[in-house]
């Protein structure tokens, strides 16, 4: 009912995209698809590889050779006008019209400054594009405590606003845009790479980027239609009317453990000022599920987030002007980053798996890797460096993010397990409270995505030091081959911290001395000595 009486407008390309009752429901019968998902399901060949080079003719006399192409114009914007600062001819193919949704992103000045430091937006750019300012920031659970934060997640912007001054910096750089198009086929040939769209036209360009996010077709095929470890079921709704709208929640949990559909599920919320007025605010709930178990439709957790957000906001529904309703499913792999599969493709964002298993993934993560990212293509673009292997070094194993995994799985309910159904909360604020003791050297690294091998090890002592009694209920919880698995991605994390400490500032005047390939091969073995140990995260900013 509520969602008939909302103007769906313009829907746009993207996570939280779409807002019509008809977009729902084609997402939960995308969700049920993955749950009753078989491993021997066909997967659509969207890839084919070609052993020969790519005659002139095959294409047509005059055809335009492109250095990059990104498929996926939402986020895939960002890195093609990084690519397109740089040098490189580059086009974009989007199936929808490149534009932003008009949910705001929520994201702290910290990581906006990462793309300013690209160079692909300025600081002029940043109070455009800046909707809400707020703080502080709180996490809670269940009524054991709180604790607040600065600087986190506090900022709201407007993508309608970026994106467009990214299309605009793009096409006066020299991009070129198709939108309305999208990919039916891409035929891998030796020298280059030849995309087929929907309607009959061809492009060709050395590099195809995939920044079609996570139900990316190419990645259907590299994964052979396998089931994600995980998924998060995100729904929502931006309103007016709340009258207490200063402060904004990044994690609270109202409740135990509780029934959605036929599931038990853990519920969390996220909360924000909007910047469409002092009195709009943004509300998220979300939960972990293993799809192996199914779990609840988003029209269901719906259901129980109209009946849970008014007692949790402090606010009467019918008092609220509901202005958009949001929805998202968010599936994670336990092996992630998604390693290249073919010469001359590389996944880039959501497609890659680089976000990390408890976050929503999209713009946020994107921004972590963008400079990273860019040089790396430029490098192996100039290079001719764009076989599958050279592309794998662009997406590294990274342990901080493989241990991550494990957090996903504490947070999901599983059936079976005999815990507690007041289990995740306690675990969760066991854990928060200990890195709030320990300072935000340990906290702020941490609420942004970044796990890092000394803070981890400092709240894990503090955690079985101060709450011991809660291990045997974790190894119930997550299962011993899952905790043995962590413990695999822990060692090498404190091995990556290592090396990216002490090893790397010896070899870098050798690298600068190698060869173009042997050099772009090290620098990528030394990007992801820092990444993956969480090192690129800069305290203080």
């Amino acid at each position: 009912m509520i969602m008939d009486k909302i103007s769906a407008g313009e829907e746009v390309g993207g996570a939280g995209g779409a807002y019509s009752y008809n977009a729902l429901k084609r997402l939960d019968q995308i969700w049920s698809s993955i749950c009753e998902a078989r491993a021997d399901s066909k997967v659509p060949e969207v890839v084919t590889r070609v052993e020969r080079l790519l005659a002139d003719s095959d294409l047509g006399s005059g055809s335009e050779i492109f250095d990059v192409i990104v498929c996926g114009g939402t986020l895939g914007i960002f890195v093609a006008t990084a690519l397109s600062s740089k040098g490189l001819r580059v086009g974009i193919i989007e199936r929808n019209i490149i534009k932003g949704r008009e949910q705001e992103w929520n994201i702290s000045r910290k990581e906006l400054m990462e793309i300013v430091e690209i160079g692909i937006l300025s600081q002029a750019d940043l109070e455009q594009i800046i909707s809400s300012d707020f703080n502080p920031n709180r996490c809670g659970f269940e009524d054991k405590g709180e604790i607040w934060v600065e600087n986190i997640l506090n900022l709201g912007i407007s993508p309608a606003k970026l994106v467009e001054i990214m299309k605009e910096r793009f096409v006066s750089s020299g991009g070129a845009i198709f939108e309305g198009k999208s990919l039916s086929s891409i035929y891998v040939y030796d020298d280059r790479a030849v995309l087929k769209l929907n309607d009959g036209d061809s492009l060709s360009c050395r590099l195809v980027v995939d920044a079609m996010g996570n139900f990316s077709p190419i990645v259907r095929q590299i994964r052979s239609g396998r089931k994600p470890d995980g998924m998060c079921l995100v729904v929502g709704a931006c309103a007016h009317g709340f009258e207490k709208n200063t402060t904004s929640d990044i994690i609270f949990s109202s409740s135990s453990v509780k029934r959605a559909g036929n599931s038990g599920v853990q519920l969390f919320w996220e909360a924000f000022p909007a910047g469409s007025g002092p009195n709009d605010r943004t509300t998220y709930m979300f939960t972990y599920v293993d799809p192996k178990f199914g779990g609840p439709k988003l029209e269901e957790l719906l259901e129980v987030f109209w009946d849970l957000m008014p007692a949790y906001q402090d606010v009467v529904l019918e008092n609220l002007d509901i202005r958009r309703v949001i929805f998202g499913i968010f599936p994670t792999y336990r092996d992630s980053p998604l390693p290249a599969a073919f010469d001359r493709i590389l996944q880039v964002g959501d497609a890659s798996g680089i976000q990390s298993p408890v976050s929503f993934g999209g713009f946020g993560s994107l921004t972590r890797h963008l400079g990273r990212l860019s040089n790396g293509i430029c490098e192996a673009v100039a290079g001719d460096f764009l076989d599958a292997h050279s592309l794998q070094l662009l997406n590294p194993y990274m342990p901080n993010l493989s241990a991550s995994w494990l957090f996903q799985r504490a947070m999901s309910v599983r059936p079976h397990v005999n815990v507690s159904p007041t289990f995740i909360n306690e675990l969760l604020f066991a854990n928060f409270q200990s890195m709030q003791k320990l300072g935000d050297s340990v906290l702020q690294p941490f609420l942004q995505d970044v796990i890092q091998f000394g803070p981890l090890v400092k709240t894990l002592g503090l955690v079985m030091l101060t709450r011991p009694q809660i291990l045997p209920s974790i190894f119930k919880q997550v299962g011993l081959g899952v905790i043995l698995d962590w413990s695999g991605h822990f060692m090498m994390l404190g091995y990556y911290t290592f090396l990216s400490t002490f090893i790397d500032p010896v070899l870098r005047s050798w690298v600068e001395s190698l060869s173009p390939r042997d050099k772009y091969q090290w620098k990528r073995y030394l990007e992801a000595w820092r990444y993956g140990a969480g090192l690129d995260y800069r305290q203080g900013e």
